[in-house]
């Protein structure tokens, strides 16, 4: 029989897998179907770069706020009002599917219950590693996370409207509310609670966001991730788009987006291995390289199988960015400031999220959704400049 701290763990592990597993799976369920959805309205690539900003920009506002209640309280409020926000994003795109503004309101709706769900996720995974264990704990929470977002797009295989492409929005947002449900219930087993142990060597109010930007090596961090979570972002937003100007059926999409969210449980399964070979310097690097490579190649006249094969190479490198900046950003944050830098960390990301789908708009006005991802390659390449910043003793 276990002893009680480690069934604890297990059961800490077993609350977070399922929590973790439906927030991702909503979220790479609902957002290419609100793509489709805008699609079959008449609306072109340059509303979706709307879309992906819808989703980016509340969240951005949010993000401090949300740290600072983790920081405070601990995980639980801000889960529950995460789940909260993704159920009424789903019965908001059930009830509004032809209506663009309703539309987009579930977008934005959605960053919201995103930020707060993943904050407390990440939050609570950084509390139970300690230390020396970010790689490996972020390596397990981000594998969790891609199980998710290879559940998600399975829903996209419920059969369309005649005379379609898109995958039916009402259906598929139905099944995403009830999961919301699940996830407001999931967040009542985490941690609500005070702070007890006293931190004067770093209290709260002692560190404002632009001091905790100014540590050695945190913007360079927070620059990493913002990209490398953008270009996630935005081939979740332009893939549907990719696919619907090719004629390519959705059963196609639900492929690329498998075999990304497959390779990228390889790589975070893998990651504490991957790190000792190389690296972490040398790995994030290359990583973010090939990313790069794989998304400008996804804009060649290349057969759909080939398709498969960069989206499965894409998701493999950048499976290893993501929890690699976790750690780090965690890392670098003063005592009782974990939850902010973790918040500062994806306000990071929204920021990017918010810049690149507006140069996103610029490049599908003048290239389409070939432009788009170039730009978006291009990005990559600035990652990897960025991700020369992870300390030599880590290298």
């Amino acid at each position: 029989m276990m002893r009680f701290p480690a069934r604890r763990r297990a059961m800490f592990w077993v609350m977070l897998g399922v929590h973790a597993i439906l927030v991702q799976a909503i979220s790479y369920a609902i957002r290419p179907a609100l793509s489709y959805a805008v699609l079959e309205l008449g609306y072109g690539p340059v509303w979706l770069a709307m879309m992906t900003a819808a989703f980016a920009l509340p969240p951005l506002l949010l993000a401090l706020t949300t740290g600072r209640l983790v920081d405070r309280v601990g995980e639980r409020p801000g889960m529950v009002l995460g789940g909260l926000a993704l159920t009424g994003s789903s019965l908001l795109a059930y009830f509004g599917a032809g209506q663009l503004v309703a539309l987009i309101a579930a977008t934005g709706l959605l960053g919201v219950g995103i930020i707060f769900s993943m904050v407390g996720e990440q939050s609570a995974v950084a509390g139970q590693a300690g230390q020396r264990g970010m790689d490996s704990a972020f390596g397990i929470y981000t594998f969790i996370t891609s199980l998710g977002q290879g559940v998600g797009p399975l829903l996209l295989l419920i059969p369309p409207t005649a005379g379609t492409l898109s995958p039916p929005l009402a259906p598929i947002a139905a099944v995403c509310a009830l999961a919301g449900l699940g996830i407001v219930a999931t967040s009542l087993g985490f941690g609500s609670y005070r702070r007890t142990v006293p931190e004067p060597e770093a209290p709260a109010r002692r560190w404002p966001a632009r001091r905790l930007i100014a540590l050695p090596g945190m913007w360079r961090a927070l620059l990493v991730s913002g990209l490398i979570l953008a270009s996630i972002d935005v081939t979740l937003a332009y893939l549907p788009a990719l696919m619907h100007g090719r004629g390519i059926a959705p059963v196609w999409l639900t492929a690329m987006l498998g075999a990304r969210a497959v390779a990228q449980m390889l790589s975070r399964i893998n990651l504490g291995r991957l790190t000792r070979v190389f690296g972490r310097r040398r790995l994030t690097i290359a990583a973010c390289a090939a990313s790069a490579l794989a998304l400008c190649g996804l804009t060649l006249p290349v057969p759909v199988a080939v398709l498969v094969g960069l989206a499965a190479t894409y998701g493999f490198v950048a499976g290893v960015c993501q929890p690699m900046t976790m750690g780090w950003v965690a890392q670098l944050a003063p005592r009782g400031t974990r939850g902010t830098v973790l918040s500062l960390r994806l306000a990071g990301n929204r920021v990017a999220q918010t810049v690149i789908p507006a140069l996103s708009g610029a490049a599908a006005a003048a290239g389409g959704v070939s432009g788009v991802l170039v730009l978006t390659g291009a990005t990559l390449g600035v990652a990897a400049w960025s991700a020369a910043a992870i300390p030599h003793s880590d290298s």
